[in-house]
């Protein structure tokens, strides 16, 4: 199989089995987005954080993805389709509510998820072990994540505005509807990367 023979398999799958091959999709983007983090931050291959990756890569493939896909679809349907700059309204229906509300969902979400873990840790060159760490209750967990979205949001969204604007209205200008959750996963390798070190420092 070439490229242009995986590129034709993946559109079928779009049309065929849109959601799931949109969750792989987003999961395997944000995969890369965290490996790229921690690489940059110093961490060794052989020794990358496996819990880490496989939590922030399931958020990205059945926490945002699924949303998106429903989200980009309501734009779609939302926006009247006769209005002049039809693309500008639906970047700035978008950049209005989604950037704040999912970066909150996300920042609560990953909190919560690696604090619910803290007794597990794996690695590549460990394995699974146990941190001797201890659960600090569903509660402890959301204060803490109430806690790190006052501190991360107003700076994440500073770089969110930074790009977003520019790249949905390419998205919503160019890019057929069905790849516009495919166009948002690329663009957010990037994305990604500046979640993943914001949420881990």
């Amino acid at each position: 199989w070439g490229p242009l023979q995986l590129w034709a398999k993946y559109i079928e799958l779009l049309d065929t089995s849109p959601l799931k091959t949109r969750i792989v999709t987003g999961g395997v983007i944000s995969a890369a987005g965290d490996i790229m983090s921690q690489t940059l931050d110093g961490v060794k291959l052989s020794v990358l954080d496996l819990k880490r990756l496989i939590v922030f890569s399931m958020w990205g493939a059945v926490g945002f993805t699924p949303f998106g896909f429903k989200w980009y679809n309501l734009i779609e349907a939302t926006v009247p389709k006769d209005i002049p700059l039809r693309w500008l309204a639906k970047m700035a229906m978008d950049q209005s509510i989604f950037p704040a509300f999912m970066t909150t969902v996300t920042f609560m979400s990953l909190t919560i998820l690696e604090g619910l873990l803290v007794g597990v840790g794996f690695t590549v060159d460990k394995g699974l072990f146990a941190t001797g760490e201890t659960f600090k209750g569903i509660g402890a967990l959301f204060s803490e994540g109430v806690q790190r979205v006052k501190k991360t949001l107003v700076p994440t969204l500073v770089e969110n505005y930074k790009v977003w604007p520019a790249a949905q209205v390419l998205n919503f200008s160019v890019v057929p509807l069905k790849f516009q959750v495919l166009f948002v996963n690329c663009v957010a390798v990037w994305w990604n990367f500046v979640l993943s070190m914001t949420q881990h420092h």
